[in-house]
């Protein structure tokens, strides 16, 4: 069974300000199988930020772009996407993406594996 990889929100507008393509550089990190998931929260986030004009605008509609592209799954929920990633990435085992440094506190202190961007241009576990 493949391995939940949690993705969030500021993680997936990496591409558009880092001009990085994080699929393929999870892809060579995670050496497990693995699947991409995100919370609908996640989802009505860059839905809404995809409205807007201007970087923030751009960067969420090509998140959008990449979540489609790469049959991203959308898991249903209706708590905050921090507390989200949190409880999944803890309950299922699963690799938790993110660049927020509390959130990504919150994960390391639960034993939970986080990826975040490093030097501007490459991922790397926390």
């Amino acid at each position: 069974m493949p391995r939940d990889v949690v993705l969030d929100t500021n993680f997936l507008l990496l591409p558009f300000q880092f001009r990085i393509n994080i699929i393929r550089e999870l892809d060579y990190l995670i050496e497990v199988s693995h699947r991409y998931v995100i919370s609908s929260r996640t989802l009505d986030e860059l839905k809404k930020l995809g409205k807007l004009v201007g970087k923030n605008g751009m960067a969420a509609r090509l998140a959008l772009k990449m979540v489609k592209a790469n049959s991203i799954d959308v898991i249903r929920s209706g708590m905050p996407v921090d507390d989200w990633v949190v409880r999944y990435a803890k309950e299922n085992g699963a690799i938790a993406c993110t660049n927020d440094r509390i959130l990504r506190k919150r994960l390391m202190d639960l034993d939970v594996k986080v990826v975040t961007l490093k030097a501007r241009s490459k991922l790397g576990f926390a």
